[in-house]
Parts: structure tokens; C-alpha cells; sequence
């Protein structure tokens, strides 16, 4: 499921930049400035690929609907499960005990035998994050210093490199970043890494490279696409295994799963938040006439 999952989230990014690299190669007026046709292209971009929303809510409605029903009927069974191990132990339980579970959803995690509530839902919360703090940390981490090498990307080369030719070098280098996600999102069914530190260790250094690029900008152009592929490559390596891990390893409880992976998928915000942050920053200082 999660080898699906993240191939399709890939897959989206892939096509994203793809036609944008489509439309940049085919929408132009040749009349107009760099600024109007980069103006024009994003409007037109963004025109284009709105009736793919009508498709993504469709899909995301009728799958939502099946959700809806194979939850019910799970809820069902487990309450009919619940019902029939009550009558079960009617005999060794006391009136009391017996009505006490009857009302418990979860007993074995939520209640005592005298009904009092064992742990709250902010306690759970808490033990969930310490669980996951090791992964979530490396999500965050690959996150933040992969966006900030994306950013760098529009600033590597001399303006004069960049909106001319097709494709435009900060498209391509996007369109090369999301190819990379894509080929190792789609990986974990061939290979399972649980060292995801490494990932993380490599993008830190990866985005050193590309700080200190756009001011002396000593890479080859003919280098920065395959060292954006490999930026994406340990960026969609470092999502899909450690959701692999928070849905299959035995150290995170079946019922807290959901927990742990919407958790996970906070520190995923956080780290594009904080390389947003970042870029915003140095691009506004030091970087600024670079």
C-alpha cells in the first residue's frame, strides 16, 4: 500500500513539472518580454490543469465513500466481537465489571477494569511523539534541506542562463528533482533502508553544495541535472521508507499507527515551512545580488 501511495504522489510531481516543461516549450509569443511570457505561462499553467481538480475530487469521493463503507462494516464486526466476549465471561465478571466493558470501546488500552480512564487522548499524543521523534526529525530534516537545494536551483547559474531555451534550466532541474522522487518512491518494494539518517546526512550536505554554489558557481551546468535527480532520490527515499517502517514494524502498536503517521506527516509542514523560512532569508541577505 505505501509502495502505491508514495509511486503516486511521485507520479503527480512528475506530470506537474512535466507539462510545465510542455507548456514553456510551446506557449510563447515571441513579441513579448521574458517577464510577460513567464507571467503569461504560469496563468496559462495554472488554467490548464485546473479540470484535473474535477477528476481529483471525483476519485477522492468515491474512494472516501468506499472507506466510509469498509470502516462500517469493520465497527459492526468488532462490535458483534465485543457483544459475543461479554456473554463469554458473564459468568466470571461481575455485574459491574461487565457493564463497564460493555461501555469501553477500546478496553485493553483506553480502561481499567473499574472503568477509569487509563490514559488521555494528550498523554497518547505525547507517547505516540516519542515513539516517532527519530523518524519524524529525519522527515523533517530531508524536507527542509531539499527545498532549500530546490530553491538555490533558480540562482546557480548567471541570470542570463535563465527563461531562454527550451527546456528553461530552473524548470528542467524541477522536472529532474521530481523524477528522482519518483523513481525512489516507487523503490520499496525492491529495497527497505531503515538507517534513514543517512538520507538525511547526505541532503544536509547536498544543500551546503548548492548555498555555496549560487554565489561562486563552480558546478558544470552539465552536472546540475544529475545532482538534482539525486537530491530527489534521497528525498522520496527517506518519505517512502520511513512510512514503510511506522506501517510494518512491530514497535509502533497497531492502534496507535494512525497516530504516529499523521504525527510523522506534521514534521513533513514543518520542514518545507522552515526551509521556505530559510530560503526567504538568505536570498534576502547574503545571497541577495547573487
Amino acid at each position: 500500500m505505501i509502495n502505491a501511495w508514495s509511486s503516486g504522489t511521485g507520479m503527480a510531481g512528475l506530470m506537474g513539472s512535466g507539462l510545465y516543461l510542455i507548456y514553456g516549450c510551446t506557449i510563447k509569443v515571441s513579441e513579448e518580454s521574458e517577464k510577460t511570457q513567464l507571467r503569461n505561462l504560469n496563468k496559462l499553467s495554472f488554467l490548464l490543469t485546473t479540470p484535473i481538480v474535477i477528476v481529483y475530487w471525483i476519485a477522492f469521493y468515491c474512494l472516501l465513500n468506499t472507506h466510509e463503507s469498509s470502516m462500517d462494516r469493520d465497527e459492526e464486526h468488532r462490535d458483534e466481537e465485543h457483544v459475543e466476549h461479554c456473554k463469554v465471561t458473564e459468568n466470571s465478571e461481575s455485574d459491574e465489571d461487565t457493564e463497564a466493558l460493555l461501555r469501553s470501546p477500546n478496553p485493553q488500552v483506553n480502561y481499567h477494569k473499574d472503568n477509569e480512564i487509563a490514559e488521555t487522548n494528550v498523554q497518547r499524543y505525547f507517547r505516540c511523539l516519542k515513539l516517532v521523534l527519530r523518524l519524524s526529525i529525519n522527515l523533517c530534516a530531508v524536507y527542509f534541506f531539499g527545498y532549500v537545494a530546490r530553491a538555490c536551483a533558480s540562482k546557480v547559474r548567471p541570470k542570463l542562463d535563465y527563461n531562454k531555451g527550451c527546456p528553461e534550466l530552473y524548470a528542467a532541474l524541477q522536472f529532474c528533482y521530481q523524477a528522482g522522487v519518483f523513481a525512489s518512491r516507487s523503490s520499496v518494494q525492491l529495497v527497505q533502508i531503515q538507517r534513514v539518517e543517512v538520507f538525511s546526512i547526505l541532503q544536509g550536505l547536498n544543500m551546503t553544495i548548492w548555498i555555496v554554489d549560487v554565489h561562486w558557481k563552480i558546478i558544470p551546468e552539465y552536472i546540475l541535472p544529475a545532482h538534482m535527480i539525486f537530491i530527489g532520490l534521497l528525498g522520496g527515499a527517506s518519505y517512502v521508507n520511513i512510512f514503510y517502517l511506522l506501517l510494518n514494524d512491530t514497535k509502533y502498536p497497531d492502534e496507535d499507527r494512525e497516530v504516529c503517521i499523521n504525527i510523522s506527516t506534521l514534521f513533513v509542514t514543518l520542514g518545507i515551512t522552515l526551509g521556505s523560512a530559510l530560503e526567504t532569508v538568505i536570498f534576502s541577505t547574503f545571497l541577495k545580488n547573487d
